[in-house]
């Protein structure tokens, strides 16, 4: 946690409190088997960090209350985790003063002042003056805070807010990875960096302005508010102009994912499962532009789908269906959040080959039981269960899962936490129409006309 905001020093205070106590044998202790272990048959170095990185987002899409909490800019707060995490992976030498000096140098190279960085590189093991350091933390903080405070999106904006921090944090281990082992930080390398990250927040502009644009019905993001939006990301002069005509006219799937690197394809469909989640669902044309981008990409229909069921069990809003179904909101996600990390990826296969093998089957069962649906749909309008109905959906769901066998994994205990996963990725039309986003909507006009 740092400082007040208002605090030119907050990032400083951020770091100190970070550094207060930190043993990096400690950090490593708590990393997965697989990620501090240098298994010469296992991944290297970069793929260990990359797989840290996705931890860390992870940690980010399940901690509701790190993305709630602005005082504490939570975000940021995950940026130097990362680091501390990533160094300690790396096992680099750690003596406090040097290692604050070390996270001033990414940071400063991350928001792009690279002289700054530069001079606040130990050299030989020897950190700069303290003075030194706060300054170059002050000018970071006031970058990070233009980009990450407050978090999320505006309304009528784009949904960008997720993979700018993604990309934020990407870039900052690729910094680390290059410059921690070595000691020494490359200008040039550390340039490099910064126009990949840069290209790929105006790839990730154009790939999501498509999706919110694709359904002609539906509402268009306000320009004056993605313009604002492209302002604050840090793109420089150049591509925000580019950025603005992309947003305003977005090329065809097939077209931006032709000008995609390889590696960043995969990233931004996982970007745009996430901004789907957030959308109003219903809307074919935004279901075959994300079909027709991942087609592009070369990501098969099954993958697709195992991707899909892993967007929305990151998808931070379980919130509500945890108190719809008397679940504990804080201290259970919390913990599930370390489960996740664990056997996040098994769980989450399972459920995919769950929901797409037996799709139709479910979709068929829900319809016909009828109350199953209902319920669920209350649940997800953010209506808590009163005990009666929570013991309607465990034992309508046994019944289902009688006809669909697959289902018994909701039904099982602990089950009722993956029912969020289930009713985001059943068809829309599966659900009661009076629980839709368009029947919320419309209730709550027609109450305003009543109360007016």
């Amino acid at each position: 946690m740092g400082g007040p905001l208002d605090s030119k020093d907050w990032l400083s205070a951020a770091i100190d409190a970070h550094l207060d106590g930190h043993d990096p044998a400690v950090v490593r202790g708590r990393l997965p088997r697989e990620l501090r272990d240098a298994d010469p048959e296992g991944p290297d170095a970069e793929a260990r960090a990359r797989m840290l990185v996705a931890r860390s987002l992870r940690h980010r899409l399940l901690d509701r209350q790190s993305m709630d909490d602005e005082t504490s800019v939570g975000t940021v707060d995950g940026h130097l985790v990362m680091l501390l995490d990533l160094a300690a992976l790396l096992e680099v030498p750690f003596d406090p003063a040097v290692r604050r000096a070390e996270i001033a140098t990414v940071l400063a190279a991350a928001t792009g002042d690279v002289d700054g960085a530069l001079a606040v590189a130990p050299r030989k093991g020897v950190p700069p003056s303290a003075a030194e350091v706060r300054r170059t933390l002050a000018r970071a903080g006031q970058r990070l805070l233009r980009v990450h405070f407050p978090p999320g999106d505006p309304g009528k904006g784009l949904p960008l807010y997720a993979g700018t921090v993604a990309i934020q944090r990407r870039l900052m281990a690729r910094l680390a990875l290059n410059y921690l082992p070595a000691g020494e930080l490359d200008p040039g390398a550390a340039g490099a960096d910064l126009e990949q990250a840069r290209d790929e927040e105006l790839l990730l502009v154009e790939a999501l302005s498509g999706l919110a644009t694709a359904d002609p019905l539906a509402p268009r993001p306000d320009r004056r508010v993605v313009s604002r939006q492209l302002e604050r990301i840090g793109l420089d002069r150049e591509r925000v102009q580019a950025a603005r005509a992309a947003a305003a006219a977005p090329r065809e799937p097939e077209q931006i994912v032709a000008d995609t690197p390889p590696r960043l394809r995969h990233f931004l469909v996982e970007q745009l499962l996430l901004a789907s989640l957030g959308m109003p669902a219903g809307s074919t044309p935004r279901a075959e532009y994300l079909a027709r981008f991942a087609g592009a990409a070369d990501i098969a229909p099954d993958r697709l789908a195992s991707m899909q069921v892993e967007a929305a069990a990151f998808h931070a809003d379980h919130q509500a269906w945890f108190r719809a179904f008397g679940l504990p909101e804080d201290a259970g996600w919390s913990e599930l959040t370390d489960e996740w990390n664990e056997f996040g990826e098994r769980m989450v296969d399972k459920v995919a080959t769950v929901i797409t093998e037996n799709l139709d089957a479910i979709a068929l069962e829900l319809r016909e039981t009828g109350e199953l649906g209902t319920l669920l749909a209350k649940a997800a309008a953010g209506q808590p269960l009163d005990a009666a109905e929570r013991r309607k959906v465990k034992e309508q769901l046994i019944d289902v899962a009688k006809a669909v066998p697959a289902l018994a994994i909701f039904a099982a205990p602990g089950g009722m936490v993956l029912l969020p996963l289930l009713a985001k990725l059943l068809p829309f039309d599966v659900l009661p129409s009076s629980f839709s986003q368009k029947g919320r909507d419309a209730a709550r006009a027609k109450g305003r006309r009543g109360g007016g």
